[in-house]
């Protein structure tokens, strides 16, 4: 019996008992099965240890996210290429469109349309260069244009560019009548009002009965300018209290501070002629035209 109770074996057998009444003690108190949670945490063990095994396999080498990356900046330069691309396209169908209004509504004109490609930032009135010249058929005091009105006319001419003066500069001498008043007068620029991209309309009579929102165009009569193209709308009349005369704030429904393409006048009936008949045998724009002309503020801000 003493060698049996001091022998391995059954140390073995009373560590085993042991062992089983823990089991069944917790096993009691908590309810839960501790061979369950063992399970449960090898399982979880196992999941994780998967999980960093996949995610590690899954790793692409340095080379080949560099080729990656490569092949996304070509794709993606491609695609912003192709963008311009569709901008430039969707700007010049607009242009032609303007172009084809005009020559719709003027086919009396010779037209040729242009686009600004340099502005000169010495000049106060916004005088611009553009991309058709002399072997275009350009000539120096052409008229220049936008399916909203008359923008300015030609100054200067090389072989390929030229350069334009706006309606906003005091070397415009635009023959020009209200088409409502009837009152007539000279469309000229002025510093006043040029940064706000405004002209005069001076040589008014004292005895006018212009107002803000007449129209006014062109008289056509010095065969500079064709007859009856609009020049803008009148602001407000003010007093000249240096040469005590009054003259007309007109806006350009253009706004010729930022235009970007406009059509040149290189031919029309009666150009360089000096027309012999008076204001009143001048057309007057439809009412069609008067109703799509842009409305302004009749305030100077």
């Amino acid at each position: 019996m003493k060698d049996l109770i001091s022998s391995k074996s059954f140390k073995k057998l009373i560590c085993v008992l042991l062992v089983i009444a823990v089991t069944f003690t917790i096993t009691a108190v908590s309810g839960k099965s501790v061979v369950s949670s063992l399970l449960s945490s090898f399982t979880l063990g196992l999941q994780e240890v998967s999980a960093a095994v996949s995610k590690e396999a899954n790793k692409k080498s340095y080379d080949e996210l560099l080729e990656e990356n490569e092949a996304l900046s070509k794709e993606i330069s491609e695609l912003r290429t192709q963008l311009v691309d569709y901008y430039d396209v969707k700007q010049e169908n607009a242009r032609l469109w303007r172009y084809y209004d005009l020559k719709r509504d003027y086919p009396q004109y010779e037209l040729l349309p242009a686009t600004v490609v340099r502005r000169d930032p010495n000049d106060d009135f916004y005088a611009f260069t553009i991309n058709q010249g002399r072997k275009d058929g350009v000539t120096a005091g052409d008229p220049v244009v936008t399916e909203k009105g008359l923008v300015g006319w030609v100054a200067s001419v090389d072989a390929s560019t030229s350069r334009v003066k706006t309606i906003l500069s005091p070397d415009a001498k635009v023959g020009a009548i209200d088409s409502v008043s009837r009152d007539s007068g000279i469309v000229t620029g002025n510093v006043l009002f040029a940064d706000k991209g405004l002209t005069t309309m001076t040589k008014i009579s004292a005895l006018n009965t212009m107002k803000a929102g007449d129209i006014v165009i062109t008289t056509g009569i010095s065969g500079i300018y064709p007859a009856s193209v609009i020049v803008g709308e009148v602001v407000e009349i003010q007093f000249d209290e240096y040469d005590t005369s009054k003259y007309a704030v007109i806006k350009p429904y253009e706004d010729i501070t930022s235009v970007l393409d406009v059509v040149v006048i290189t031919d029309f009936e009666g150009k360089g002629e000096i027309s012999t008949g008076s204001i009143e045998d001048i057309t007057l724009p439809t009412e069609a035209e008067e109703t799509t002309a842009p409305t302004t503020e009749a305030e100077v801000e």
